[in-house]
C-alpha cells in the first residue's frame, strides 16, 4: 500500500527521512504526470509541460536525492519470460 501525499512540499519533508526512493514520468496526453515514491508515502502529479517549474522543481529533487528512475512496470511471473513477435 502506497499512501499518497497532496502537497509535494509535505512529501519532500517525508522523504527526506527515508533510505531510498524511486520516480517515473510518462506523458499523458498533452501532459507530463510524475510518480515518486519514498517509503510508503507516494505523490503523483500532472503538469502541462516538462518545462513547467514545479516539475522542474520535482525532478530536481529525486535526481539530488539519488532516486532511481523507474522505465515501467511488468508482472513478476513475466519477467524472465521470452518476447514472442
Amino acid at each position: 500500500m502506497v499512501d499518497l501525499v497532496e502537497v509535494w512540499e509535505e512529501f519532500e519533508d517525508a522523504a527526506d527521512r527515508c533510505h531510498y526512493g524511486a520516480y517515473q514520468v510518462s506523458d499523458v496526453g498533452d501532459n507530463v504526470e510524475v510518480r515518486v515514491m519514498a517509503g510508503r508515502f507516494g505523490f503523483i502529479g500532472t503538469f502541462p509541460s516538462r518545462e513547467n517549474e514545479q516539475f522542474k522543481v520535482i525532478m530536481s529533487y529525486c535526481k539530488s536525492a539519488g532516486f532511481i528512475k523507474i522505465r515501467g512496470s511488468i508482472p513478476t511471473e513475466f519477467f524472465f519470460t521470452l518476447a514472442r513477435q
